[in-house]
């Protein structure tokens, strides 16, 4: 009779599988529990088993040579539907195991007792168990010390479990630790950067007697480099918040053909600078639901970004489609993003490597303050780049 599924199966193998012991190589650890539930016992064989999808796999065995067996003639898959020790005196006695294959084979199984495994306290994820060719009972010393055995089989699986798991967090701490660093050097850079210039230029006017052009245009200047402050910090400010509180949304109806007028209008100045083509491709109004502001951020980040990295005479294209949902498109004929570095871009605080070689501005949070605006409009954003060739950003919303 095969052994039905455990109510907890998809857990249960969850938990098996986060294990990640199958098909590994003996341990000694696991061996020697082997042993010793044979040799208390007195049977000759003593497995650490473990039930899979559609199979038991022996992590240790003593006085077997196959590596497996399916699951469904294994006695251990009736075993892991509870907790307690489960121990049959006679199989061929037994009518769940009288027609197995491994107990009418010669020399077959005639007595299995078997002790689960249990993970996360809940879900037996196998057995510590004992095999012999004829029948018998084990005593109440055998059956509490198999017990015990099963108990250090689990701690054994837990303890790997923790140490790989301990092992990827102090991965990703050291990871965090040099964003941290790196985001430390690049905040400090671009903050000292504008208020370096705008300190220049102030001792300059202060100290010399400047016609009222040139004064002007020192002026202009300080005045950009303010602006880049405020954004840096309103960036900054903006990132603060969407970790403590998520994003406010006003939602309403949208024209993404009039967000993207307005933020290329306030965009040309820096492509004019630049020597990059702006190109609006929008027509028809294309109507969504969404906060018109944040798009609009969100929008002015994309194309900013684009002119960052396209080159004097390349060109950058916006276009929004209503059908089949509303998108909006972005296109530039820029550098292009590797594609080891495709899967960070939205990352807070990474910077590219195209980012670093060309000295962009910015600490690399405009695309991850993007894909904030977008996944709280439960939309999608998609990043398509070849390097030499460009970069396409399609935005989707929901209808």
């Amino acid at each position: 009779m095969r052994a039905p599924l455990p109510e907890d199966e998809p857990a249960r193998l969850a938990a098996l599988h986060d294990a990640q012991v199958l098909d590994t190589a003996p341990e000694e650890d696991f061996d020697d529990i082997a042993l010793l539930a044979s040799e208390i016992c007195g049977t000759p064989m003593g497995l650490v088993s473990l039930v899979d999808t559609d199979r038991q796999w022996f992590k240790a065995k003593i006085g077997l040579d196959i590596e497996q067996t399916h699951r469904d003639m294994s006695f251990c898959a009736h075993a892991i539907h509870g907790h307690e020790l489960f121990e049959i005196p006679d199989a061929a006695q037994d009518h769940r195991f009288a027609d197995n294959p491994m107990v009418l084979a010669d020399d077959g199984i005639r007595f299995y007792a078997g002790a689960p495994v249990v993970l996360d306290g809940t879900h037996s994820v196998g057995t510590v168990c004992v095999v012999d060719h004829v029948p018998r009972e084990l005593t109440g010393a055998q059956r509490r010390a198999l017990r015990s055995l099963a108990r250090h089989a689990s701690v054994q699986l837990e303890l790997r479990r923790y140490a790989r798991h301990a092992g990827a967090i102090s991965d990703r701490l050291r990871h965090l630790d040099r964003m941290k660093d790196s985001f430390l050097a690049t905040v400090s850079h671009e903050l000292r950067t504008p208020l370096s210039s705008i300190r220049g230029y102030l001792e300059m006017l202060l100290e010399d007697d400047f016609d009222a052009e040139t004064s002007r245009r020192f002026l202009s200047v300080m005045q950009r480099n303010s602006d880049r402050l405020l954004r840096l910090i309103d960036d900054l400010l903006l990132v603060a918040r969407l970790t403590e509180e998520g994003m406010q949304m006003d939602l309403g109806e949208v024209d993404l053909a009039e967000v993207t007028h307005q933020v290329l209008s306030a965009c040309r100045p820096l492509a004019d600078h630049k020597a990059v083509k702006l190109r609006d491709r929008t027509e028809s109004p294309v109507p969504a639901r969404g906060d018109a502001r944040r798009l609009g951020h969100a929008l002015n980040h994309l194309v900013v970004n684009a002119i960052k990295f396209t080159a004097a005479g390349g060109e950058i294209s916006v276009d929004a489609t209503a059908d089949p949902e509303p998108e909006l498109i972005i296109t530039d004929t820029g550098v292009g993003i590797p594609a080891d570095d495709l899967p960070h871009v939205f990352d807070r605080f990474y910077r590219s490597t195209a980012a670093d070689q060309m000295a962009a501005q910015g600490p690399g949070l405009g695309l991850a303050i993007v894909r904030s605006i977008i996944d709280a409009h439960h939309g999608t954003i998609r990043v398509h780049s070849e390097p030499g060739i460009g970069t396409t950003v399609r935005v989707t919303l929901p209808r």
